[in-house]
């Protein structure tokens, strides 16, 4: 089918009959965000590539943004965090973009088109502000009106221009629920944040941990990610829960450590190598529940 005046409005229809109903489109010309804090080393963008899609796609005229929200509930015993409960979302995320650059594609073969999901330089909380799908909340998350901060984002990247949609509005209660509740006090009032004491961040890095570390490893049960800044979230309290099937199936809320030990690495990943969690081996999973369990004998 060949739509003679693509635009937007026929974009996000199609993305609607997908089940995606937060797409917005981001200008191609990107404002530098007003860093006061230094980017976490697990970000791929470390530099001005973050603002400028022309780097990873020199012909780029527009960048199509999609919200995958992840919410399915709160389960009643839980050591992984939300967004690893599912399937890896990366893969998710890739086959729906790729769905609507095949759509886009049937309509104009000239089209090109590149899809990414966060293992791109680009910063895609930025780009889903500048295309209007939410504002970042003293949690340093992206916040949506209808699904809060349980979101993934996706983006494409296309050859042809879309009118782009105007900026998130929208801003945080700023009732420091968040930096109250954050094991590692890693956001300060002034809404600067320091990963090195972010127990996600921190459940991530590999090697030893320090006293101090470990201390925030500690103050929960998780031992991949973290959800207590969202957790206590006023925007979250009534978020809608996915409307996608790949993230409300094959639920792993809680992963047994002791289990990993006796499994070669090639098991590890014949087993867990479609969730999020796995991509740092098991070696650091161990590491983390090991300090749990040593706080539990205290």
């Amino acid at each position: 089918m060949r739509f003679r005046h693509m635009n937007k409005e026929i974009l996000k229809d199609f993305c609607l009959s997908l089940g995606l109903d937060a797409v917005g489109i981001a200008p191609v010309d990107l404002p530098p965000e007003d860093l006061q804090s230094p980017i976490c080393p697990l970000a791929a963008g470390q530099d001005k590539s973050r603002y400028d899609p022309r780097r990873i796609m020199p012909d780029c005229r527009s960048l199509i943004v999609v919200l995958f929200p992840y919410f399915y509930g709160y389960p009643p015993e839980s050591n992984l965090a939300l967004y690893c409960h599912g399937p890896d979302y990366h893969n998710v995320i890739k086959s729906y973009l790729h769905k609507i650059g095949t759509f886009l594609r049937s309509d104009d073969a000239t089209l090109t088109y590149m899809p990414v999901a966060d293992t791109s330089p680009l910063a895609d909380r930025l780009l889903a502000r500048m295309a209007g799908l939410g504002f970042i909340g003293d949690n340093q998350c992206l916040i949506n009106e209808k699904y809060g901060s349980y979101c993934f984002i996706g983006t494409i990247l296309v050859n042809r221009f879309f009118e782009p949609d105007s900026p998130s509005a929208g801003e945080c209660l700023h009732c420091r629920a968040c930096s109250h509740s954050c094991p590692g006090r890693c956001l300060a009032l002034d809404r600067t944040y320091d990963y090195r004491l972010c127990k996600s961040y921190l459940t991530q890095k590999k090697g030893d941990l320090t006293a101090k570390e470990i201390a925030v490893i500690r103050k929960t049960d998780y031992i991949f990610g973290c959800d207590e800044c969202q957790r206590v979230c006023p925007h979250n309290a009534s978020v809608a829960v996915t409307p996608l099937p790949e993230f409300r199936k094959d639920l792993l809320p809680y992963l047994d450590a002791t289990e990993l030990k006796p499994m070669t690495n090639r098991e590890f990943k014949e087993r867990y190598g479609a969730r999020a969690f796995s991509w740092r081996g098991k070696k650091i999973l161990i590491r983390n529940a090991e300090y749990l369990r040593s706080t539990l004998k205290k």
